[in-house]
Parts: C-alpha cells; sequence; structure tokens
C-alpha cells in the first residue's frame, strides 16, 4: 500500500478519534502522533500515558484502557505504525503492532502479553511477495508467555530449586502437574485474518489466503478499530 505523504497527518488523526473512543475519553489527546518522518506512535502529554517495557527490553509509551473501568485501570495499550519513502512524496506501508500490558497491583511494572502485528511483504527476485516468516499469517497474533503462567505457577517457576511442578486439590485428591514450557509459543504465529473459507490452501504455496496487505489507508483503520473495540469487550473485568 502507497500513500502520499500528505495523508499521513489525516491518517494519525483517525487513529487518535479511535483511541479516544475505546479509552473513553475523548476530551483528552492526542493519543498518537507522527515520530520522524513516516512513523506514527503514542504521544506523551496525556495523563493517561505512561512508560512500559518491551518483552525485548525495549521502552515505549501505552495508553490506559478503561478495564475495569477508567478509575482502576489493569490494562495499557501501546500502538504503533511503520511507513517508508517509496519516492520524494509518496510513502509505503512497513508494518504496524498493538502491544497489550497488563499490571496486577498498582506499584507493578506492565508486564506485556499479546501483541497483534501486521507486516507488508517485500519483493522477491523474480518480483513476486514474500512476507516475514514464510509461511506465516499477516496479519497475525502473539501470545507471549506471561499469558501463561499463572500465579501459582510463577511461584513455583521462580523458587530455588524448582521442579517445575505444582499440586493441584480436588476435594480430598492431591494432583501433580508438571509445568509445560511453553516459551516456543512466542514464535507462533497465529492469523488475525485467513480467507480458508472461500480459498483453498494446500500448505505450502505462498501467499497464501492468510497473507495480506491493507489495501487503503481507511481498510486500515477499519482494521484498527475492529480490533481496538474488540479487545475492549473481550478483556476480563
Amino acid at each position: 500500500m502507497e500513500i502520499k505523504r500528505s495523508e499521513l497527518k489525516d491518517h494519525a488523526k483517525d487513529i487518535n478519534r479511535i483511541l479516544q473512543e475505546v479509552c473513553r475519553a475523548s476530551d483528552s489527546g492526542p493519543f498518537v502522533k507522527e515520530i520522524g518522518e513516516v512513523s506514527i506512535s503514542v504521544a506523551r502529554g496525556s495523563t493517561l500515558v505512561r512508560e512500559v517495557t518491551t518483552d525485548f527490553g525495549n521502552i515505549e509509551l501505552a495508553l490506559r484502557l478503561p478495564v475495569p473501568d477508567a478509575d482502576e485501570s489493569r490494562y495499557w495499550l501501546s500502538l504503533n505504525e511503520q511507513w517508508q519513502y517509496a519516492g520524494r512524496r509518496d510513502i509505503r506501508f512497513r508494518q504496524c503492532d498493538l502491544r497489550l500490558y497488563y499490571v496486577g497491583e498498582a506499584d507493578e511494572a506492565p508486564v506485556q502479553f499479546l501483541r497483534l502485528e501486521w507486516v507488508a511483504p517485500t519483493a522477491d527476485r523474480d518480483g513476486g511477495q514474500v512476507y516475514e516468516g514464510g509461511r506465516a499469517g499477516h496479519p497475525h497474533w502473539h501470545i507471549d508467555r506471561a499469558a501463561l503462567v499463572g500465579p501459582e505457577e510463577a511461584e513455583v517457576l521462580n523458587a530455588p530449586g524448582s521442579q517445575a511442578a505444582i499440586e493441584e486439590f480436588s476435594g480430598s485428591t492431591a494432583i501433580r502437574r508438571s509445568i509445560y514450557d511453553s516459551s516456543w509459543i512466542q514464535s507462533m504465529h497465529l492469523p488475525a485474518q485467513a480467507d480458508w473459507m472461500r480459498k483453498d490452501w494446500n500448505g505450502r504455496e505462498i501467499p497464501g489466503p492468510h497473507q495480506c496487505e491493507p489495501e487503503n489507508p481507511k481498510a486500515l483503520l477499519r482494521w484498527w478499530a475492529g480490533a481496538l473495540r474488540y479487545l475492549v469487550t473481550q478483556l476480563p473485568l
């Protein structure tokens, strides 16, 4: 997808509008702005913004989500878009991502546990399209390991000499359960759209019906809006 560089400012305003709705803060913002030449990220200045640390150890800014309510939020959201120049006045969509963070207690640091990513394809030697990760879905979700470890498991895993197992009690019966190492799931791409119900896929051909890029800024905005609204409805109170 390519657009005029001059269109990016209006696109950022449209994202702001959606974020103000989702965060229930129409009188606050802007929440995102153009960072650098051709990027959109969460901006400083709002009381609903805080610093968080990604799974890769990078510092970024995240917005408060009103879940369970606006006064006691446990979830924070970062949002980024990256574009690149495709000429003097044109820019090309490169990628975007959303990261969801959870805060257990007020004095705890937010922990990243869910990602939504969309990476545009690049051209191969034959002029075809190649997506990052080969047959991986684009767009896609990632589940981070923090979402897979409950408080009992975390306590056991962090204990000295841990054998990575816990006991669960059901009535008078104790069940010993091993803790499965699920760290590999962070590398698994879970498609955020797939046209498998209308198009067959042989498991090898690429790009497949689960790989695409945004058609235009309006399509990308609809995708952002749907994903953000859906997340708020699904998060536990």
